[in-house]
């Protein structure tokens, strides 16, 4: 997998999403840290890790392994959502994106607590590349929170709320 565009909403209500793209999408089969992370493919909800060891471990635009840590420790990022696609063709890049797009944002309230546009907590998200669905059956979108500029500790489960 690679990691896919995330949306950022601030909490203002003069603020607007804006689209960062950190690689396109990933069969998470790409390059993070094996020796201190976990199989891209064994994530699942509520496991932390620190983004910038994933992007530094990073090899173009695949994933295999997230550094992940002890939530107890401090972290940017954590795993609220995982959904899979439906078996079929790999159908594009572009259908990939706008579906982890709305599954990550829909299912983000449910975890936090609050809607995406009035959360000063990030969304992103690992997607299939078409390599990965081809030869791995990759069809899963992992939705992660990113606490932008500051790291946490515990899970930002319910942490509207």
């Amino acid at each position: 997998m690679s990691p896919s565009p995330f949306r950022a909403l601030a909490l203002s209500a003069a603020a607007c999403g804006a689209a960062v793209s950190l690689t396109g999408c990933g069969a998470l089969t790409g390059l993070l840290g094996a020796a201190a992370g976990g199989d891209v493919f064994q994530l699942e909800v509520g496991d932390c890790f620190t983004g910038s060891e994933m992007e530094a471990s990073l090899s173009g635009e695949e994933v295999s392994d997230v550094p992940t840590v002890d939530c107890a420790e401090e972290h940017d990022s954590e795993v609220y959502h995982i959904e899979v696609l439906p078996e079929g063709d790999y159908p594009g890049s572009e259908s990939v994106n706008a579906s982890a797009e709305e599954v990550c944002q829909t299912e983000f309230e449910e975890f936090v607590g609050i809607s995406y546009a009035e959360s000063e907590i990030y969304l992103s998200y690992l997607t299939p590349l078409e390599e990965g669905w081809n030869t791995l059956d990759d069809r899963e979108i992992v939705c992660y929170l990113v606490t932008e500029g500051e790291t946490v500790t515990g899970s930002l489960a319910g942490a509207a709320r």
